[in-house]
């Protein structure tokens, strides 16, 4: 995957626009999702000021294997959530998908489904990607069901591998291959 955060395209969905995430993102908005125990429950990192949020997306979208985007609520261009293709292993072309819903009024809707969607459907057909995989904690099942919808197949379970919400959780390993995605 050889591509710049200048070349990514804009993906439209029915719901959702992605845009490639940029700097001007980075606002008390974006800052505030990621204090809120709720939105951050099933992410490991925590604890952002605004200044080491700005330096994390200027590490992530400066990056030439990271694809970085903002979801935008197509009807009001609200930022609502990121979601992005990261930890690129160029040998066995694999990306890590991730995704966060940082304004909850957007839970339940469908967006996360149509982000991951729009993106994979881009990592796949245009990056070329063999595989894309990714991390769930046990204590969000909700995500987990997404990830099962969108057609990930449970790969292994790290077994009460991560501390979350309170205690130690599991940890999913999902993937799916290109030839898997409908």
């Amino acid at each position: 995957m050889t591509s710049t955060p200048e070349n990514h395209p804009v993906l439209e969905g029915t719901a959702v626009v992605l845009k490639p995430l940029s700097l001007a993102d980075v606002t008390a908005r974006y800052l505030s999702w990621v204090h809120n125990d709720e939105v951050m429950s099933g992410i490991a990192t925590s604890g952002y000021t605004m200044e080491n949020l700005r330096s994390y997306v200027a590490e992530k979208t400066g990056r030439a294997d990271v694809v970085f985007y903002a979801i935008r609520d197509k009807a009001t261009d609200v930022h609502i959530g990121n979601v992005k293709l990261d930890f690129h292993d160029s040998r066995a072309n694999v990306s890590e998908l991730g995704l966060l819903i940082g304004d909850k009024d957007f839970w339940g809707k469908g967006v996360g489904y149509e982000a991951c969607s729009l993106l994979m459907r881009y990592g796949f057909s245009t990056l070329g990607l063999r595989k894309i995989y990714l991390a769930v904690y046990e204590n969000n099942p909700g995500a987990k069901r997404l990830y099962e919808k969108l057609g990930f197949r449970l790969e292994g379970t790290l077994r009460k591998h991560v501390w979350a919400a309170g205690d130690f959780r599991d940890k999913y390993l999902m993937g799916i291959f290109n030839d898997e995605f409908k």
